[in-house]
């Protein structure tokens, strides 16, 4: 029997994807068209709450071991800013560094090129005996109502060509914003291409330039930005906007046209490893899913790299529709549950869209007459860590109350108030906790899994508590993990999890976290209980 899902595409949405989709035991092809991976730094901000789905999925510690700290404690500044001619910066920005807390252990995100990120990606994908299949192109596909017919064609290094036509249970296109999947799915993409802004991004080796922090020089209409990949390479991510002209930047033109704006030219450029030339282009689909066909990441929405949102959006798609797709693929729910990949992100998206335009506005689109040395550009503002992104108004997600339909039009980015943990809402971590059976110390980050709903049982009576794992016990098998006086009990020593959570002692409040650290849930009985994973399970 052949893999039940293929996945076109393998950049990050479509690797994280796989792994997820691994994790639950359900089978994977992965192609790219392209012979080889590609290199350069491109999306290389990996933002707080990436970083902490990075730990749900166990893969957090290489990622931190090859990402550099957006911000730091011993790092008291982010940007240097010159005037022309001039070695050094007239002005430096602070990094207004926030100290991390017992529920938010990531406050900042981690620079990483992409290049290394994927690879990293591909080796936990190795791991789990599936590796990415290039040269393998998606020319079409056939739907139907219990399958997908690919047609492939596979290239090999020296031209020659193999079709193939295959049957999947599931495709899901993570092809790019100029993806096949979509474009023959016939989805809306719609938004705006800016045309007359041209911008020239890349990766070049510069020496004598200091690689622990952001590099500016500002000439009306003309900005460059310099961002070193890390403190131990001389690799620069350079962003170059308001030049004259259409036609792609060479390396050499790059350099002349930098020394002619910075009058820096003490330093010493090397290889230009990558090199692209770019235009906003600001669009999304209305919809993600027709059928057993679906799409994810570039291939649903395109925006600037502004607020490094991007990749960061499109690993949050993947990890949203990853868990849906698992039990659904496992005969576990309906497949009415993936109508809600939909549901919850284009509400998301469509945020960050509006988020990323207005910040790359702000940021490199020159207005006649403003100061060249306005230093709020560059000030970013704590909802792109994205730990408030939310599924307000989700038909799965058991809200209290009090939501009302206010919910489905709140702030897509915003935390939630008020001091409890709240439904459709990231769930916090919380250290310092000690397993009763092994005294081991551990925190919830490390107890959520992407394979199983994680459902926490704070105080309560004996009785209540039994009514509780009575509604679990009748949940298809290996879907829940239980962390309560019934089942493995974790002694919350330091408080955190109480505290974290809002929750009193000896009340009894239940608390369900879903396979992609989203509460699902907040109730306070039994039957609120089943009345949420009905809308799972069905």
């Amino acid at each position: 029997m052949g893999p039940s899902v293929l996945i076109a595409g393998a950049g990050p949405s479509g690797l994280v994807l796989a792994l997820i989709l691994l994790q639950n035991g359900v089978s994977v092809r992965i192609i790219n068209n392209e012979l080889k991976h590609r290199i350069g730094s491109r999306g290389a901000g990996i933002q707080a709450r990436t970083l902490e789905l990075y730990e749900i999925l166990g893969i957090f510690p290489d990622i931190r071991k090859a990402g550099e700290p957006v911000k730091s404690e011993g790092k008291p500044f982010s940007m240097a800013v010159y005037n022309p001619g001039k070695t050094e910066p007239t002005k430096l920005l602070p990094s207004n560094y926030v100290a991390p807390t017992p529920d938010t252990p990531h406050t900042y995100g981690l620079t990483l090129s992409q290049e290394r990120h994927e690879e990293i990606l591909r080796e936990y994908l190795k791991d789990l005996s599936c590796t990415v299949e290039l040269g393998c192109e998606l020319r079409d596909f056939e739907q139907f109502t219990d399958h997908v017919v690919a047609h492939l064609v596979k290239t090999d290094a020296d031209g020659q060509q193999q079709e193939e036509r295959t049957k999947f249970d599931w495709l899901v296109g993570t092809d790019g914003a100029h993806s096949m999947v979509r474009k023959q799915l016939g989805l809306s993409f719609l938004g705006e291409t800016r045309t007359e802004q041209n911008m020239a991004l890349g990766d070049i080796v510069i020496e004598n330039l200091d690689n622990k922090i952001w590099h500016t020089w500002n000439v009306p209409p003309k900005l460059i930005m310099l961002r070193a990949n890390h403190s131990t390479s001389q690799v620069f991510t350079y962003v170059y906007t308001g030049r004259a002209g259409e036609k792609p930047l060479t390396r050499e033109e790059f350099i002349e046209e930098f020394y002619a704006l910075t009058g820096r030219r003490d330093l010493t450029f090397g290889e230009n490893t990558w090199m692209s030339n770019y235009r906003p282009n600001v669009r999304m689909v209305d919809r993600m899913r027709d059928g057993r066909v679906f799409i994810a990441g570039d291939a649903a929405h395109c925006h600037t790299p502004s607020g490094a949102q991007g990749l960061n959006s499109s690993i949050q798609d993947a990890v949203n529709l990853g868990w849906k797709l698992a039990i659904v693929a496992k005969g576990l729910a309906p497949e009415a549950l993936l109508d809600t990949y939909s549901e919850e992100r284009i509400r998301v998206i469509a945020h960050m869209l509006q988020v990323t335009t207005k910040m790359h506005d702000k940021t490199w689109v020159h207005v006649p007459g403003a100061p060249a040395d306005d230093e709020s550009r560059w000030k970013r503002s704590p909802d792109l860590s994205m730990l408030g992104v939310n599924y307000c108004g989700s038909s799965i997600v058991l809200e209290g109350k009090d939501k009302g339909k206010a919910a489905a039009e709140s702030n897509a980015y915003a935390t939630a108030e008020g001091g409890r943990v709240q439904a459709a809402y990231r769930a916090p971590d919380a250290p310092g906790l000690v397993s009763v059976d092994d005294a081991q110390m551990t925190n919830l980050f490390s107890v959520f899994r992407a394979t199983v709903h994680t459902v926490l049982v704070f105080g309560g009576d004996a009785a209540g508590r039994a009514l509780v794992a009575d509604v679990l016990g009748r949940l298809p098998k290996d879907t829940v993990q239980r962390w309560s006086s019934f089942a493995t009990v974790l002694e919350d020593r330091a408080g955190h999890a109480y505290g974290g959570y809002g929750v009193e002692a000896g009340e009894l409040t239940v608390v369900v976290v879903r396979p992609d650290g989203v509460i699902g849930a907040v109730v306070f009985e039994a039957e609120g209980v089943e009345a949420y994973f009905q809308r799972i399970f069905g």
